[in-house]
């Protein structure tokens, strides 16, 4: 079993994403002037968000996703232990998949990224994506699903073999 188990890293990535909802409602630029934002942006020569200084139409509508994302991932966090163990073992994969695809992007179509269209050309349909903001908030996600992700595969070892050891005591018993 994980030190940490699966539901409380949940639970606290669901917290995170309604307190960054809160911030992209009130004060945005919290979010885009955080040190982590800062070095992973350069460290990655990916610019920075500069329309966040204040709340928009925007940022209200992040706001609103990121609560719902996290208000729903509580809920289900606390789900029958059987059912939520599916759920997030079928559900976990998928965000992966995107946010590898998401973080991917920002990296590898930057302004002077390999796939990127150089500081000459017309801005393309995704260049508003490519920010550290995104690209920060992508590699945490990425950072804290795979966490969950072994954790859940663990979980599941360990109810299996549960289930074996009751299956073997009711023969017994036969």
């Amino acid at each position: 079993m994980a030190i940490i188990s699966p539901y409380t890293l949940i639970r606290t990535i669901s917290l995170f994403h309604i307190t960054a909802a809160y911030f992209f409602l009130t004060a945005p630029r919290i979010l885009a002037d955080q040190n982590v934002v800062f070095i992973l942006g350069e460290s990655m020569r990916i610019n920075h968000a500069t329309s966040l200084d204040k709340p928009s139409e925007a940022t209200a509508f992040i706001a609103i996703l990121l609560a719902l994302l996290g208000i729903s991932d509580l809920t289900a966090a606390n789900m029958n232990e059987n059912t939520s163990l599916e759920y997030w073992l079928s559900n976990v994969p998928v965000r992966l998949t995107f946010l590898f695809g998401l973080t991917g992007y920002v990296y590898l179509f930057k302004e002077d990224g390999i796939f990127g269209s150089g500081s000459a050309a017309v801005a393309g349909i995704g260049e508003p994506l490519q920010n550290s903001l995104v690209f920060a908030f992508g590699f945490f996600e990425i950072a804290m699903w795979f966490w969950i992700f072994t954790s859940l595969r663990e979980e599941r070892g360990a109810v299996v073999r549960k289930r074996i050891e009751e299956l073997k005591a009711q023969e017994d018993m036969m």
